[in-house]
């Protein structure tokens, strides 16, 4: 095997939903890119994790905060993958198709199925990182990196402080394996949910474009509770499967369902090959019980079969990088602004377990802008002078990180990495603490994100 050796103005580690749009804001400012992924598709959670829908803002108007994300939905609703605005309901092979058409035509190296196996520093700063493949080692030169590892990778192989966990005990939270079934008569079902639900449950319309959701949880009231109980007490299910079971359907797949479970409750570290490898065999056994059920104990799923599972483990939370400001609770809570913000958001505390632990940022903290704003310092590694971190990965406490880490805010902050780094390198900065996030959003700004 040839060693090979690339040299590039930036290295973008992890194509996942930060990664893949701070290359293209990279490319977009004239660097040339490469970005790098152990898998083989683009889009990290969004399409090998199955993912869907994305989880909206809570701010009028669901502002995406970025040029690119903006892009990625316009496109997807013009190939039917998406409906409204695309800023919701989505269909997740789509996506990578979306999101590699446009690394492809920015002229981004895409490097699949490598993975990064070290890191060289230079003082403060990284020379290269060490990667493995089918080829054999490889070293990638570059001026900046950002980790968009979703894990911090880069970070630890670099034996940097590293936040894990909730601060009381370091577990993370629960992960799931997710799964799309085929061959269903979705009106049947929402025919069978009618005539089958608890008296007091909320039950929602027939979805009009396939753009509906269906969220049951043995926690709260929800239609279908009475089948549940009975499969399980016949031992056709498990207590676990009902624990938390969420469906939606998905744009353009007229027979199609999402399902957002299995969940495993009690493996609380995510960053684990051995736990990893266990949600990934039983989950499988997990999804064909529920199948089973489904055709036994449903209406329109006589013809049901296993259409995708997620080929990555559907991770919320793991490592997370010590940054130049860490994002407290109190942050999100309060609606705090900063100086230096490069994105915006309201969405709600969203923590897993067998309890979920929901609650939604009071508005009334700032009734003018009720929304807290990300500083581009949450994405400037403390310790090194030319790493960035990008997506749920970003300098946050625990309850802070379970609001930052969704979709559209991992996108915005992938922007506004990107943008950082174009910069630093444009004004020759000796180091990315020097970049002012004021100008960060102003250039994004300029190419047409929208905030508010």
């Amino acid at each position: 095997m040839k060693e090979r050796k690339y040299n590039f103005d930036l290295a973008v580690l992890g194509a996942g939903t930060a990664g893949a749009v701070a290359a293209i804001a990279a490319a977009d400012s004239g660097l040339k890119v490469i970005l790098i992924d152990q898998m083989g598709t683009a889009g990290g959670s969004a399409s090998l994790s199955l993912v869907t829908p994305m989880m909206m803002l809570y701010i009028k108007n669901n502002p995406m905060c970025s040029y690119i994300s903006d892009e990625i939905n316009r496109k997807m609703v013009e190939l039917g993958a998406a409906v409204g605005k695309g800023d919701n309901w989505f269909d997740p092979m789509i996506l990578s198709i979306v999101l590699e058409d446009m690394l492809m035509k920015r002229g981004v190296k895409v490097l699949f199925h490598t993975t990064v196996v070290g890191a060289k520093r230079d003082g403060r700063k990284i020379c290269a990182v060490e990667t493995f493949s089918k080829s054999g080692k490889s070293e990638i030169y570059a001026d900046y990196f950002i980790d968009a590892t979703g894990d911090a990778d880069v970070c630890e192989l670099l034996n940097l402080p590293i936040l894990h966990g909730n601060e009381e005990d370091g577990k993370n939270q629960p992960v799931s394996l997710r799964y799309i079934l085929g061959g269903v008569d979705i009106d049947a079902f929402w025919a069978f949910i009618r005539t089958h639900a608890d008296p007091d449950a909320e039950i929602p319309p027939r979805p009009e474009n396939y753009d509906a959701a269906v969220t049951l949880d043995m926690n709260r009231i929800f239609p279908l509770r009475g089948v549940f109980f009975e499969a399980i007490d016949k031992g056709d299910l498990l207590k676990e499967d009902a624990t938390y079971w969420q469906v939606f359907t998905i744009p353009g797949r007229t027979d199609a369902l999402a399902f957002n479970c299995p969940e495993f409750f009690d493996l609380h570290d995510a960053d684990d090959a051995e736990n990893l490898t266990y949600v990934q065999l039983q989950g499988k056994q997990a999804i064909m019980r529920q199948l089973l059920f489904y055709k036994k104990y449903f209406k329109g799923f006589d013809h049901a079969y296993i259409a995708q599972i997620a080929s990555l483990v559907g991770i919320r939370e793991s490592r997370r990088a010590v940054t130049d400001y860490v994002i407290t609770k109190e942050d999100c809570h309060f609606h705090r602004k900063f100086e230096d913000a490069v994105c915006i958001s309201n969405y709600p505390v969203d923590i897993h377990g067998r309890k979920l632990n929901t609650y939604a940022f009071e508005a009334k903290r700032d009734p003018e802008k009720p929304y807290y704003e990300i500083p581009l310092r949450s994405l400037i590694v403390r310790d090194m002078d030319n790493l960035l971190v990008a997506g749920r990965n970003i300098g946050s406490e625990f309850v802070a990180q379970s609001s930052v880490r969704v979709m559209p805010t991992c996108r915005a902050i992938g922007e506004a990495a990107g943008i950082a780094v174009s910069i630093a390198k444009k004004k020759a900065l000796s180091t990315l603490h020097e970049v002012d996030g004021r100008e960060v959003k102003a250039e994004m700004l300029n190419r047409g994100a929208i905030f508010e």
